[in-house]
């Protein structure tokens, strides 16, 4: 293909290539990973849209939940076959009912707990101090 021209197919950039303070390069960046979209694109590459569950299909996800917190491959079979919903969507919605408990109720895996301790591991949204900064900006460019 000559250069300049266009290839037959529509290309789409992903925001987070061009977005930031080094916008040419990222440009740059993008333009080096455009895909391919077209009519060989599949729906499957598409982000899928979030599931909106019915209520039914909720309060029986609830009450298994109550009933055991973890399901076996079997029962999640079942219940896909049962509520309409794929096996993925109802293993996801467990994982997540079990992760929203877990953070509102604080606990901390023992690993996290310890490296927290050593100042190795640290998630948490509070803005650092002045002197915090500068220390990580010492350690992050190797001054002393």
């Amino acid at each position: 293909m000559p250069i300049g021209t266009l290839p037959e197919k529509i290309t789409k950039i992903d925001k987070k290539n061009y977005s930031g303070t080094n916008g040419f390069l990222n440009v740059i960046s993008a333009v080096q990973s455009l895909q391919p979209v077209g009519p060989s694109t599949t729906i499957a590459e598409e982000k899928r849209p979030r599931t909106a569950f019915s209520g039914a299909q909720l309060a029986r996800l609830k009450h298994e939940f109550a009933e055991n917190r973890y399901l076996t491959e079997k029962r999640r079979q079942q219940l896909s076959g049962e509520l309409g919903l794929n096996e993925a969507q109802i293993k996801i919605w467990f994982q997540n009912k079990r992760a929203k408990i877990k953070k509102a109720s604080g606990q901390k895996n023992p690993l996290a707990l310890q490296l927290m301790a050593q100042g190795l591991y640290n998630h948490s949204t509070i803005p650092l101090s002045k002197e915090e900064e500068e220390m990580q900006d010492m350690h992050d460019h190797g001054g002393s």
